[in-house]
């Protein structure tokens, strides 16, 4: 018989294997599918919630932490307005160039709360120009946590306009990727705008104030098949598998001690 002293044992590894089942590892990997030459992203936001966090709703003004991401790049104030939302992390450490592509993991529960994803990244060389999804189930993973499917793939085919800050390259953040000159040399430098979200095309790069002989040709992302490419996957985790085999073993080394 084994001993109850042993059966506690035995079960407490058992529950630290089923603690440790309860989150999954998954990776999310974000790719700029700017052509040469075109627009760079800043380091990406993206948080995992229920359903519930809106980020922007075209038409209306944009939220301070979003003039934050589209004016600088800063995600910070977003992360803090996510905060009790649910799981988020900004990937990527430097200005993703076309054809990058930024990684990261998250541990994700399939209990619902963590089903649908969103993000936001600024768009360089701009005024305020980002990606991001308003509709805050536009990405949802709730099959991969459930283990339908191995991964989800969302395109990003939008670049909006916060409206926040007037497009002049002179007070543009992201100039010298493109060897223009002036450009943002500090946070929320350009004149207020005071307008709304709403779609940017490609084309507004010629509109921009002080375009003078700036070759906007190659930012027109209205010509790339999409902006990026955003997967999220199922992480391996050897680690878990090992200890479910070592409870397992633990078991086995138990009956045979006490049998």
């Amino acid at each position: 018989m084994i001993s109850f002293r042993n059966t506690i044992i035995a079960a407490s590894a058992i529950m630290v294997f089923a603690s440790a089942a309860e989150a999954a590892q998954y990776r999310v990997t974000i790719t700029n599918n700017a052509t040469a030459g075109g627009t760079y992203l800043t380091p990406v936001w993206v948080g995992f919630h229920s359903g519930s966090f809106d980020l922007f709703d075209p038409g209306s003004a944009a939220s301070g932490p979003l003039e934050r991401v589209a004016e600088d790049g800063n995600t910070a104030p977003l992360s803090a307005s996510f905060s009790g939302s649910g799981v988020d992390a900004t990937l990527g450490a430097a200005p993703i160039a076309p054809g990058m592509s930024v990684t990261a993991d998250f541990s994700l529960l399939d209990d619902g709360s963590n089903d649908y994803l969103s993000f936001a990244a600024m768009v360089l060389p701009s005024a305020d120009f980002f990606i991001g999804n308003g509709n805050p189930m536009a990405v949802s993973v709730a099959d991969l946590l459930d283990s339908m499917v191995d991964s989800v793939v969302y395109t990003v085919l939008n670049v909006w306009d916060a409206g926040t800050e007037v497009n002049d390259f002179a007070t543009s953040a992201g100039n010298p990727l493109f060897g223009f000159p002036g450009g943002q040399t500090g946070p929320d430098q350009g004149a207020d705008e005071n307008g709304v979200v709403m779609l940017a095309s490609g084309a507004d790069y010629a509109n921009f104030l002080n375009v003078g002989d700036n070759n906007v040709g190659p930012l027109n992302f209205d010509n790339f098949a999409s902006l990026a490419t955003i997967e999220i996957s199922v992480v391996p985790i050897p680690a878990a598998a090992w200890l479910f085999a070592s409870a397992l073993g633990l078991l086995g080394w138990l009956r045979r001690r006490t049998v």
